[in-house]
């Protein structure tokens, strides 16, 4: 926010500034975006305009110029700071010319230093707090609280999709994730012979995809400062594990294993590029698919599935952020990470009398612009049962 505010005050832009144009080109709202009902926009001006107070007040009370953000506005304003104390002997006063690369410095060093003091105070009081930040009440705990609260340890899960080696050279068919599929998928003598590889082609494990990465730092900052998370490749998950932990599981079934065998029934799932609804609903379709046929590099946008299983036959507490790209992974890590669309989507989910239902499955669509998500909405959910149930 402080560096596209700082540029439009460079192009002399920062004084025609709406609100509804901030939305859009800096957030990713959608086109029907209303300001008089959707206040972000001014929910992140006004905790910029409180950093940047906070930051002079604190980290650098004897600067001589200062960027401000006055209420009611979107323009920055960069101004000299009257001399705080008279006494001292002046310096020579030197001339402030308009100089657009220097404001630009200085806006960009300022969003560092903003920015480093907010990680370090996070990290501070994350550290010595005597009561974690995830022991707060509210939507955020009654989520995330089972993973962190329990004696039980939480494991997330990173997905491992199959590679085939040979030799120096390595290669990935998103068809084939196990080994007899890569036999079936993938003509294995004549790669090898095109690659002149010495060795026969065998399975790898060895890379976990940027979205699925991405996703498990998201939940480390979330979650790492009240439990100690274990990191895990679906291809090194025991049993014993399943049975002894909580688990995040990163990534669609064809990359974790496990999933098929979760032990509630699963109404959404994840095959061949697309969300598929056994049990559609009114107004629910049968296939969610993205827009953009396979051999796209960068989607426009995708769908992604929330499982949600409490312990139940001997399994701990489960979640699943799945997706039919690596990029959907994150942008649900993003979605349940973030306090107020976590808000909304519980809300959607609880009952009558405010209770939350023990097993369900919410199906999300993102946008993405250069393969980072930009916006995340909730599209519609079920309430599931455990296997063999009633």
């Amino acid at each position: 926010m402080l560096a596209y505010l700082a540029e439009a005050y460079v192009t002399g832009t920062g004084r025609h500034l709406k609100e509804y144009a901030i939305g859009r080109d800096l957030m990713g709202k959608p086109e029907d975006y209303d300001t008089r009902t959707d206040a972000s926009v001014r929910v992140q001006v006004g905790k910029l305009r409180q950093r940047l107070e906070r930051f002079y007040a604190t980290e650098a009370p004897g600067s001589t110029h200062i960027l401000t953000l006055p209420k009611g506005h979107f323009q920055l304003n960069f101004e000299a700071v009257p001399p705080r104390y008279p006494e001292t002997p002046e310096l020579p006063v030197v001339e402030v010319q308009r100089n657009p690369w220097k404001l630009t410095a200085i806006a960009l060093g300022t969003l560092a230093l903003v920015m480093g003091a907010a990680l370090t105070e996070s990290w501070w009081r994350a550290r010595t707090a005597s009561v974690p930040p995830i022991a707060a009440p509210g939507d955020f705990h009654e989520f995330w609280g089972p993973f962190v609260d329990g004696k039980m340890p939480s494991i997330v899960v990173l997905g491992s999709p199959m590679f085939v080696r040979l030799n120096t050279h390595y290669f990935r068919n998103p068809l084939a994730n196990h080994w007899p599929e890569a036999e079936r998928e993938i003509p294995l003598k004549e790669l090898g012979q095109l690659l002149k590889s010495p060795t026969a082609p065998t399975p790898t494990y060895r890379w976990t995809p940027f979205g699925e990465a991405a996703a498990a730092f998201r939940l480390a900052g979330v979650l790492g400062p009240s439990k100690d998370l274990v990191l895990k490749r679906s291809t090194s998950l025991s049993w014993e594990d399943v049975h002894a932990s909580n688990l995040i599981f990163l990534g669609p079934a064809k990359f974790n294993r496990q999933l098929p065998e979760l032990p509630i029934e699963q109404d959404f799932v994840i095959d061949r590029g697309a969300v598929m609804n056994s049990r559609p609903q009114p107004g629910e379709l049968a296939r969610y698919q993205k827009p953009s046929p396979p051999d796209v590099e960068d989607i426009p946008e995708d769908y992604a599935v929330i499982t949600r299983a409490k312990r139940t036959s001997g399994w701990g507490d489960v979640l699943v952020l799945a997706s039919t790209s690596t990029e959907g992974t994150w942008a649900a890590a993003e979605f349940l990470s973030t306090p107020a669309l976590l808000q909304q989507m519980l809300g959607r989910l609880r009952a009558s009398n405010g209770q939350l239902p023990d097993h369900y499955q919410v199906v999300i669509k993102s946008r993405f612009k250069s393969q980072v998500p930009i916006y995340t909405e909730y599209v519609t959910h079920h309430v599931v049962r455990v296997k063999g149930s009633r």
